[in-house]
C-alpha cells in the first residue's frame, strides 16, 4: 500500500481572515490528489493565542487525520489544549507511522532535540514498519544566512534518533517559508513552503519573507518500498 501526505508548514495564524484563507487555499485539492493524512510542520499560530488554534483547526480537513508540531511562533502548551495532542503525536497510515516531535526552545528560534523527546518518539516508533518524523526546524544547513542561523542545534541527536528506530523514510521539516530537498546521514529530509509567506532568495534583503507569493505545499507520496517522492506547488 503506498501512501500520501499533505505536508503544510508555517501559516502563521492571526484573527485576521486572510491567513486563514492561505491555508484553506493549500487544503483545497482535486481529488484526485486528496491524501491520505495531513503533516504540519510548526508555526501554526503567528502569536500561540487560543483563537489562533481554533481558526486551524476550523480550517482542517474533514475526514483526513492530521498533526500539527509546534514551532518558535508557537505556544506548545495552548498547541496541545487545543488541537488535542500530546507532545509527540502520532498518525498511522497503511504501513507508515507519522510522529511528530516538539524542538522548541522557549523563547528562542532554534529548535532542540532533547533526549525525553527521543525516548518518547523511540517507543512510539517500536513495531512500526516505515516511520517519517516531523519537526519544525529543520537539521540541515539551507546556504541562506539568515535561516541557517536558526537551525536544529543538535542534529547529531536526530541521527541517533533515527539509527536506533525502525526504518525512516523521511525527515518533515518547515520554518524556513520555502521547499527544501536534503539529507541526514542518507535520510531523505524535506520541508514545506511556507503558507503565511515565502524567504527572499538575498539574505540581505529585508523583509526576508515575502507575504504576497502563493502559499505552498509539499506532496510526499511513498511506496511499500520506502521510496519517496515529492513534488511542491503553490496555490494561487
Amino acid at each position: 500500500m503506498s501512501v500520501t501526505l499533505l505536508h503544510l508548514s508555517d501559516p502563521h495564524l492571526t484573527e485576521d481572515p486572510a491567513s486563514a484563507l492561505r491555508l484553506r487555499q493549500v487544503l483545497d485539492l482535486p481529488p484526485s490528489r486528496r491524501p491520505d493524512a495531513i503533516v504540519v510542520t510548526g508555526d501554526v499560530a503567528d502569536h500561540g493565542q487560543p483563537r489562533e488554534y481554533q481558526a486551524f483547526t476550523a480550517a482542517m480537513t474533514a475526514g483526513i487525520p492530521w498533526i500539527a508540531v509546534p514551532g518558535n511562533h508557537d505556544n506548545p502548551e495552548i498547541l496541545r489544549r487545543e488541537l488535542r495532542q500530546d507532545r509527540c503525536p502520532v498518525i498511522e497510515v497503511g504501513p507508515l507511522r507519522v510522529i511528530g516531535l516538539d524542538v522548541t526552545v522557549p523563547g528562542e528560534d532554534h529548535g532542540f532535540l532533547d533526549e525525553d523527546t527521543a525516548r518518547l518518539v523511540a517507543a512510539r516508533a517500536r513495531g512500526a514498519h516505515q516511520v517519517a518524523l516531523a519537526l519544525h526546524q529543520p537539521p540541515v544547513r539551507t546556504g541562506h544566512a539568515v535561516a541557517d542561523a536558526m537551525l536544529l542545534t543538535n542534529p547529531e541527536a536526530l541521527i541517533d534518533l533515527v539509527r536506533r528506530i525502525p526504518p525512516v523514510v523521511a525527515i518533515l521539516c518547515g520554518h524556513v517559508h520555502t521547499a527544501l530537498a536534503s539529507s541526514l546521514a542518507g535520510t531523505p529530509v524535506l520541508g514545506a513552503p511556507g503558507i503565511a509567506s515565502t524567504l527572499t532568495l538575498d539574505p540581505d534583503r529585508r523583509p526576508i519573507t515575502m507575504p504576497d507569493c502563493p502559499p505552498g505545499l509539499a506532496l510526499h507520496h511513498i511506496d511499500d518500498d520506502g521510496s519517496i517522492t515529492t513534488t511542491f506547488h503553490h496555490r494561487a
